[in-house]
């Protein structure tokens, strides 16, 4: 029995996350879009983070959009730090839950540490990969972090 399967040289794999971060790169540049930090993580999927903070309610929430050899680009913000633990993770589940129910789009989750992150996964391979689009849905959650973030912060504070 006859197979159609190619193989797919590493090299074009490779290419997908060059192209990607090479075009984020020439749009925030073209754009005057600053404040990123350019993070290679050297690993076999050639993952590398544009790193920034967004101001919220007078924080800065650090975030980062992680591009890979994978079809998805993501973004995600630290929402807190090392807070949701105990009896608080419980609490703030409950809340996080009802969130990813009314932005199924977004994704609230606690970590084995106790911080509060907030993803967002945009498919995208190279052909379709569009950095204008990232930066709006970046802006889309700056402003959807500032209407709920202060509701985040008094359930995670209440005692």
């Amino acid at each position: 029995m006859a197979t159609n399967k190619k193989e797919i040289p590493t090299n074009v794999v490779v290419e997908v996350a060059t192209a990607k971060v090479k075009a984020f790169q020439d749009y925030i540049s073209n754009n005057n879009i600053g404040g990123f930090v350019l993070q290679d993580f050297q690993n076999e999927v050639h993952a590398h983070a544009f790193r920034s903070n967004l101001a919220i309610e007078g924080q800065n929430l650090p975030f980062m959009i992680l591009l890979d050899d994978s079809v998805y680009t993501i973004l995600q913000v630290m929402v807190a730090s090392s807070i949701a633990t105990g009896d608080k993770k419980n609490k703030i589940c409950v809340y996080l839950n009802d969130l990813n129910q009314q932005y199924r789009m977004l994704k609230y989750h606690v970590d084995g540490a106790g911080n509060v992150l907030l993803t967002c996964s945009i498919p995208a391979g190279v052909p379709h990969f569009e950095p204008a689009l990232v930066i709006a849905i970046l802006n889309q959650v700056q402003g959807h972090l500032n209407a709920v973030y202060p509701d985040i912060m008094k359930k995670l504070w209440e005692k």
